[in-house]
């Protein structure tokens, strides 16, 4: 109407693209690990206005997480160790072990070094320098897949090494010299050990870099063969077998044993049904 003035809607709110969003929420991440750090003042200018200030903040702080984080681990150290065995630990390696221990902040790891710590305890000298600087190497997801392969592992013959079956070797039964040898593997990656994390375990030096062949097994001579706390007794039915593997390390059989025995019972029952038809299986 005349002399009245049109009174504007605001205008509607322009979608914002997906992609700017996603960024949005990606940078949001940064500041927020950035502020945790007691890195973020140029970020908000929220804080100490001296550069000296904030760097004494955040280093006070970081010692306050470690002074925490190794508290927790010996706690947990101390709660699992029976009093009445614990020795003397060498000063130096508990030194070098302190440096490292105190930077781990996840609660799994913190576990796992809890046990390095009340192995020492118990067997000074168990643990080695060269197990230490490997585990420190380690992130959250490694450890993790050399569980896993630890899990999968087994011990055959003499040799009490832990293994990790990948294939059984079979010559022909009648005819070696005429016919290739079938190879039966191992389905690893369907108990969640594909050939990629393998590969992970291969660089950490956690198994050894070549896949190994046992000798041909003799038949009718019993091998013993032992899956976690499952131990059995194989009988070849044929000549012309053997096992291929990948043996862990030194320093991989350190870790293992601290990381102790888990069975997997579908890969127990995979691995007996592989070696049926070539072996007389007899429980321990």
């Amino acid at each position: 109407m005349e002399g009245q003035t049109e009174s504007k809607l605001p205008a509607p709110l322009e979608p914002q693209p997906k992609e700017k969003l996603k960024n949005n929420a990606s940078k949001n991440i940064i500041i927020s690990v950035a502020e945790e750090l007691g890195v973020g003042y140029l970020i908000n200018k929220e804080g100490s206005q001296t550069l000296a200030e904030r760097y004494d903040a955040r280093n006070k702080k970081e010692q306050y997480i470690q002074q925490e984080n190794l508290e927790k681990i010996f706690k947990l150290a101390t709660d699992s160790t029976p009093a009445e065995k614990a020795k003397q630990i060498d000063p130096d390696w508990l030194s070098y072990f302190t440096t490292i221990a105190r930077t781990i902040r996840n609660n799994s790891m913190q576990q796992l070094w809890s046990r390095i710590l009340k192995q020492e305890f118990l067997v000074p000298g168990s643990v080695s320098l060269k197990t230490l600087d490997t585990l420190r190497s380690m992130t959250h997801k490694e450890a993790q897949v050399f569980h896993k392969a630890c899990m999968l592992s087994c011990q055959f013959g003499n040799d009490r090494s832990k293994k990790i079956l990948t294939s059984l070797k079979a010559k022909h039964k009648f005819l070696p010299l005429f016919f290739t040898p079938t190879l039966h593997k191992v389905s690893l990656g369907n108990f969640s050990l594909p050939y990629s994390d393998l590969l992970i375990l291969l660089e950490l030096g956690l198994i050894l870099k070549t896949e190994l062949e046992s000798g041909e097994l003799t038949s009718g001579i019993s091998l013993p063969f032992s899956y976690q706390s499952h131990t059995y007794k194989l009988t070849p039915h044929q000549k012309g077998l053997s096992f291929i593997y990948y043996r862990l390390s030194p320093t991989g059989q350190e870790i293992a044993e601290l990381l102790g025995s888990k069975a997997h019972e579908p890969f127990r029952e995979t691995i007996l049904e592989l070696l049926a038809p070539y072996f007389v299986i007899e429980s321990q």
